[in-house]
């Protein structure tokens, strides 16, 4: 099991979690949150992007799975430990947190 997956375990503030997006992107070397934000947003979710910055939380898990793609799902996975699904439903759970975290800075 990676450090990773230990402190995916462990989470419980939103704080934390957010912390712990960044770790599963950066990762995985997608770039970041803002380069995944941008992939979001060029695959029809910019204005879903623009609602989580805003703080407004809600995304649909399937949705963000089309978005992101199978190989950077994949990659994400991967560099957490996890199962896709698993994967797919903590970043549907803590994304758009991370988003606003990120607007914020």
């Amino acid at each position: 099991m990676s450090e990773l997956h230990n402190k995916l375990a462990q989470s419980g503030d939103h704080h934390h979690s957010h912390g712990i997006v960044h770790m599963m992107i950066e990762g995985a070397m997608i770039g970041g949150v803002a380069a995944l934000l941008g992939h979001l947003a060029s695959k029809g979710m910019g204005e879903m992007v623009d609602k989580w910055q805003e703080g407004h939380p809600h995304v649909d898990p399937a949705a963000l799975g089309n978005a992101l793609g199978a190989d950077k799902l994949q990659a994400i996975a991967q560099n957490a430990g996890l199962s896709v699904d698993d994967t797919l439903k903590f970043l549907s759970q803590h994304l758009p947190g991370a988003a606003r975290s990120h607007a914020g800075n």
